[in-house]
């Protein structure tokens, strides 16, 4: 009996310690590893965000982004999913992160490393050229390629998003492409500027970012917006190409799911300040704010789109 009574008050007492703890959530600075360099589309959105929850006091403790810029995002989803499951330490991936797992260069399943906590935006790509470029078109591309076999370079991510859908598109088509490794869009910004590579795919807010300096050629979504001007979409050309990120953060496997269910309420009130609002009409980015199942089936099946891209696709750089 006395046995009985010993178990029950220690079970009572864990569940006292557990609740006592989940409410006193967040105790310390929670840490977001961004795993890409200052300037670019998921840097942008991660401050604005970090922004809003501290104008608004949205949580007693402050966000503290860390930028991992190596190796294309791997050193930072590896950092992240090393991290303590305690529930500081989160990380901001958009669906790239599965061709990169998908290629070997994560070194781990993605869902087996990491847990989904919310997805927040999408946003649609389109391919770029400077504007020093000779290529006033996308048929301008196609046309030199076919001709120049492998000449034209691409500055992108090996195994990333973009690769799996834009180069195993044009190798449908008989036009030889090479890639460049170099990771997030401020690198391949830099890489266009800098007349290293001739082409590259671009996240949406480039478009104001980039100015004067990049010329759009192909739209990578199902319509081309207002603000993308002329450019024709890649169905319209019939390309099957994925070209939208959807940016998500995700925690380490483990972390508590109250924890989880804090900060995706954190994100979401977030999303809805006119700061937030105002951002993604200025990034030319949709609000797509996504927890649960909801999110798992969207994980899932572009998981299973990537699988089948793979097949078709060379890993290798020029």
């Amino acid at each position: 009996m006395l046995k009985k009574l010993f178990a029950a008050a220690l079970a009572a007492a864990a569940l006292i310690t557990t609740s006592a703890a989940a409410q006193d959530y967040p105790a310390k600075p929670i840490k977001l590893i961004v795993p890409y360099g200052a300037g670019g589309g998921s840097d942008s959105l991660a401050r604005a965000i970090q922004a809003a929850i501290e104008k608004h006091e949205l949580m007693p403790e402050p966000l503290v982004i860390v930028n991992v810029d190596a190796g294309g995002g791997v050193v930072g989803a590896r950092e992240a999913m090393n991290a303590e499951p305690d529930g500081y330490t989160f990380l901001q991936a958009h669906n790239e992160i599965f061709p990169l797992a998908l290629s070997g260069r994560l070194g781990f399943e993605v869902l087996d490393g990491l847990q989904p906590v919310a997805q927040t935006t999408t946003a649609c790509n389109y391919l770029a050229v400077p504007a020093s470029s000779p290529f006033q078109t996308f048929d301008d591309v196609t046309a030199y390629a076919k001709e120049h076999p492998g000449e034209l370079k691409l500055a992108d991510l090996i195994g990333g998003l973009s690769h799996y859908g834009f180069i195993a598109a044009m190798k449908e088509r008989g036009v030889d492409i090479g890639i460049v490794q170099t990771g997030g869009t401020s690198a391949r910004f830099a890489s266009l500027k800098g007349g290293h590579t001739d082409l590259a795919v671009m996240s949406p807010g480039w478009i104001e970012r980039g100015g004067d300096e990049l010329r759009g050629l192909l739209w990578l979504g199902d319509e081309t917006p207002g603000y993308a001007g002329d450019m024709p979409t890649a169905k319209s050309l019939g390309l099957d190409i994925v070209g939208c990120l959807n940016r998500r953060y995700w925690a380490p496997k483990g972390t508590p799911q109250e924890a989880i269910d804090y900060f995706a309420g954190v994100l979401e009130k977030a999303l809805d300040t006119p700061e937030l609002k105002e951002f993604h009409d200025k990034s030319f980015a949709n609000i797509n704010f996504q927890t649960g199942d909801e999110l798992m089936s969207g994980i899932q099946d572009e998981v299973a789109k990537f699988t089948a891209a793979a097949k078709n696709v060379d890993l290798s750089a020029n």
